[in-house]
C-alpha cells in the first residue's frame, strides 16, 4: 500500500488542478481514508474517467496512438461496471431483434397484413353498409307515410335496418389458404 496523500499533493503529483481531484472524491469516484488519497487506487480512477485522446497532464501534447483505445466510460460508470452495462444494453438489443423477427414472421404467415391493406378492404367493405343505412329515408318515404300505424312504422324500420346490419355480419377480411 502506498504512502496516503492529501488531495492537494496528489493534484501536483499528477498535473492536475485541486479542484479537479475534490469533484472526484465529493461525487464518490475517488475514495479517501481520513480525506487522504491512495495514489494507487487514484491512478486507476483517474486512468479510467480520463479521456485517452487527451493528454495526462496540461500543456503536453496528447499521445500519439495507433491501437483502438478502450471504450470511455460515461461520467459516474467505473471500469468495473461497465461490462455490466453492455451487457445490459446487449441483451436489450437482442430482444428488439427477436420481437421484430416474431411479427416478420407473423407477417410472413398470414396473422398480420399490412395496415393500409386492412384499411382498404375495410372502408370498400363497410362503404355500401354505410350508403344502405343514409338511403334509408328515400327506399321507404312512401311506405312509412301510407302506414298510420305506429308499431308497423317501426317494424318497417326495424327490419330494413336488421336486413342492412346481417349483410355488415359477413367476414370483412377473407382468411389466406
Amino acid at each position: 500500500m502506498a504512502k496516503l496523500m492529501s488531495q492537494k499533493a496528489y493534484a501536483q503529483s499528477i498535473g492536475v488542478s485541486k479542484q479537479y481531484i475534490n469533484k472526484l472524491v465529493r461525487s464518490g469516484a475517488l475514495p479517501t481514508q481520513n480525506s487522504k488519497i491512495d495514489p494507487d487506487i487514484a491512478n486507476g480512477v483517474i486512468q479510467a474517467q480520463r479521456e485517452p485522446a487527451r493528454p495526462l497532464r496540461r500543456n503536453t501534447p496528447p499521445p500519439e496512438t495507433f491501437a483502438v483505445a478502450p471504450p470511455t466510460p460515461r461520467r459516474g460508470i467505473s471500469v468495473a461496471e461497465l461490462p455490466t452495462l453492455l451487457l445490459k444494453t446487449r441483451i436489450k438489443s437482442e430482444t428488439e431483434k427477436a420481437k421484430l423477427l416474431e411479427i416478420k414472421a407473423k407477417v410472413e404467415g398470414g396473422k398480420y397484413i399490412d395496415r393500409v391493406d386492412a384499411e382498404a378492404i375495410i372502408f370498400k367493405r363497410l362503404r355500401p353498409i354505410r350508403d344502405n343505412l343514409l338511403t334509408i329515408p328515400d327506399r321507404l318515404s312512401a311506405e312509412l307515410t301510407a302506414s298510420q300505424d305506429r308499431h308497423n312504422t317501426h317494424k318497417i324500420l326495424y327490419d330494413e335496418i336488421v336486413r342492412i346490419l346481417d349483410d355488415a355480419t359477413k367476414p370483412v377480411l377473407k382468411k389466406r389458404s
